[in-house]
Formats: C-alpha cells, sequence, structure tokens
C-alpha cells in the first residue's frame, strides 16, 4: 500500500504541468514546440537517470533509495510553483525526472523479495495501479485546484504531500529477502553491458519504446487535443480526460491477475505475461488510429478509452516479467534498463506531437503514428522468448 501511495503522488507530480499546460503556455507565451518542449524536460532526464538508479537501488536498497528520492522531487514540484518563464520550469522539471527515476525500479524489487511467480502479476499491478489511479482523477481534481488557487498552488500543494508518503514510507516498510535471493545478492557484480545487450533486453526495450509513446500522448497532449480540437471548455477536458485514464485503472489488474491465473494454469510464465502485454499493444494500437478521423466528439473518446484500457493491461504485468526475466542481483539494473527505454518513447511523444501539430495545424498523423508505433511494441515484445541467467551477466 505504500508503492501504491507513493506512486500516486509520483504521477500527479508528473501530470500537473499537462494539466496546465495551457495556463502556463499563455502565461510565458509559449508556441506549441516550447510546450512539447517542456512537457519532455522531465522524461529525458528520468529516462538517463533510469540507468544508475537501477544499479543504485541493487546496491543500496529500497527503503533508503525511496526516502531522498521522494524528498528530491517533493522540493522541486514545490520549487515549480515559484518559476518566472520557460528556463527555470524547465530545470525544476529536470530535477523531479532525476529524482523520481528510482521509483518503479524500486517496485520491482519489492515485488521480487515479497511475492512468487503466482502473484508477482497482481502484486505489480497493484503499484502501478498507483499512475491510473492519479491520470483518472488528476484532470477533474487538478482542474479544481487550478481553478482555486491557480497553477502555482496546485504545484506547491502537491509538493508538500509527497513529505507525508516518506515519513510514513521510513516508518513502516522493511526490506525482506528470502535466503536464495541473499545468495545469489552475494555473488558479486553484474555484467552491465552483457545485460544491456542481452537479446531479451533488446526486445523488451523496443516494445517499451513503441507502447509508452501512445500512452504519453495522452498523457501529455490529451487535455490540450479535446480543447482545441474538439472545441471543449478546460472544466470538460478535465472531466473527459479522466474517463480514459479510469479505464486504465480497471485494466492494471486485471492485466496482472490475467497473466498469474494463466501460470497457475500451467502455462509458461513468460508467456503467460506476453498474453495480455502483446494483445493489449496491438487492440490499443488498432483503436487509436482512426481518433482523429472520426468526427463525432463521444466516438473518438471511445476509441481513446479502449485504446489506453487495452494499452494499461501490459503495465503492471511488465514490472513483474522484470522479475520474471531476471536474477535477484540484477533486478533493479535490468528495471532501469527497461524503463530508460520507456521513457524515451515517452520523451518523443510530447515533442513529436508539437512538431506534427506546428506542422500540419493537426492531429491526424499524431494519432497514426503513435498506433504504428505501438505496433511495432507488440512484435518486439512477441519475441521475447529466454530468462536472463546469472551465469550470462557475469564481469568478462
Amino acid at each position: 500500500m505504500l508503492m501504491l501511495f507513493g506512486s500516486i503522488i509520483n504521477y500527479l507530480d508528473r501530470v500537473n504541468l499537462s494539466i496546465a499546460n495551457t495556463t502556463i503556455g499563455k502565461e510565458f507565451g509559449l508556441d506549441p514546440v516550447q510546450m512539447g518542449l517542456l512537457l519532455s524536460a522531465f522524461m529525458w532526464p528520468y529516462a538517463l537517470a533510469n540507468l544508475p538508479a537501477g544499479w543504485i537501488v541493487d546496491k543500496y536498497g529500497a527503503k533508503k533509495i525511496f526516502m531522498w528520492g521522494i524528498i528530491v522531487w517533493s522540493l522541486a514540484t514545490i520549487a515549480g510553483g515559484f518559476v518566472q518563464g520557460f528556463m527555470s520550469m524547465y530545470i525544476t522539471r529536470m530535477i523531479l525526472g532525476i529524482a523520481e527515476a528510482p521509483f518503479f525500479i524500486i517496485g520491482g524489487q519489492v515485488t521480487q523479495q515479497y511475492f512468487s511467480h503466482e502473484e508477482r502479476g497482481m502484486a505489480s499491478s497493484v503499484i502501478n495501479l498507483g499512475p491510473k489511479i492519479a491520470n483518472g482523477f488528476a484532470p477533474p481534481l487538478l482542474t479544481f485546484l487550478l481553478i482555486w488557487m491557480g497553477w502555482r498552488g496546485m504545484f506547491i500543494t502537491l509538493g508538500v504531500t509527497g513529505f507525508a508518503i516518506s515519513f510514513l514510507w521510513m516508518k513502516y516498510y522493511r526490506e525482506e529477502y528470502k535466503v536464495e535471493q541473499v545468495a545469489q545478492l552475494k555473488k558479486g557484480k553484474v555484467n552491465f553491458w552483457a545485460l544491456f545487450n542481452h537479446p531479451t533486453s533488446w526486445w523488451f526495450n523496443i516494445g517499451n519504446i513503441g507502447s509508452s509513446y501512445v500512452f504519453w500522448l495522452y498523457f501529455t497532449w490529451l487535455p490540450t487535443y479535446l480543447t482545441t480540437q474538439r472545441g471543449m471548455s478546460l472544466t470538460q477536458a478535465g472531466w473527459a480526460a479522466a474517463i480514459p485514464f479510469i479505464a486504465g485503472v480497471i485494466a492494471v489488474p486485471i492485466g496482472g491477475w490475467m497473466s498469474d491465473y494463466l501460470i497457475k494454469r500451467g502455462m509458461n510464465v513468460i508467456r503467460a505475461r506476453l498474453v495480455p502485454t502483446v494483445g493489449g499493444c496491438i487492440l490499443a494500437a488498432v483503436a487509436v488510429i482512426p481518433v482523429n478521423y472520426i468526427e463525432d466528439t463521444t466516438w473518438a473518446m471511445v476509441l481513446i478509452t479502449i485504446s489506453l484500457f487495452a494499452g494499461a493491461l501490459r503495465v503492471g504485468v511488465l514490472w513483474a516479467l522484470v522479475g520474471d526475466l531476471t536474477p535477484p542481483e540484477a533486478v533493479g539494473t535490468f528495471g532501469g534498463i527497461q524503463n530508460f527505454a520507456s521513457f524515451i518513447g515517452a520523451t518523443l511523444a510530447p515533442i513529436g506531437t508539437g512538431y506534427i501539430v506546428k506542422a500540419t495545424n493537426s492531429f491526424d498523423y499524431v494519432f497514426v503514428v503513435s498506433g504504428v508505433l505501438c505496433l511495432i511494441g507488440a512484435i518486439s515484445y512477441a519475441l521475447i522468448s529466454r530468462k536472463i541467467t546469472s551465469e550470462d551477466l557475469l564481469p568478462n
């Protein structure tokens, strides 16, 4: 539950700029390309920081790294409420990205410590419900805060909340390793490049890039799309944008339950994880491609909702798969590598969308590009076939 609450505030601190981007853009005089760059300011430092963050979590443990991470990212969020222009906001978002990088890596390590293969899918899904809960309730909640106290007050309020989570984490969390995990952790160093260059790692990472792109398109641009292309007011867009993300909240535990159920029924662990992952990505791609060609806004929202629901089936499953594919001494490092890949897609989505919208004055190609990339991701996931062993990772 502590990880669930942590993941909720983790994502609220990310999404606040997406909710306020129209207001901030007007105040600072930003064009779509500049706003795309600002929306991605969190993502590329987050992506790069995942590489050392995985090793740091493996070395120093979940408890200490979570505490320091949430303290720093909360301070960065508070600082965002005091910025005076593009560059100062950009810097606070970069710091936020670096500080938040270890969080879901910690989640992968925690689930491997505490849960068996048959339980890990649902456990990972509970942790990863946080982003979907945050995304589902963020549009109406943060829109309310935006209207009530302004975007600066919204940032400061969210930052202060993080300190309460940090206190509870330090008070109640206990790290726990099984006997066989302790033995493996003592084996020695992991060869980072052997792990990075392993075929399983490459298929996993390409899949993450493609599937993350479509999610982060919604995450960063959906409120703006609804106001500029569908003619909604800010309040209407806030409520409408919540619907697809609420569908995502429902989908995450379904994906975890499905994979655990298939394992209990005797299916190979890797295949069981890939059923909701590959199937969800295919459905998400098929649903998103025609969105902007649908004139009726209601039906466009139905397709967006289907796409987000289907794409969310994979979320908790993939973090369970991190623990399934790797030995205990490499879980954090591998989690960092795969999350790095996810945020390559996440970084490209807002920037690419900004350029496409500016060049075409339309969202038509935005949804087509995201759908094609999601299909490529589905194919790549389907090619994952074997686990990474300790012997694969020994230093040369």
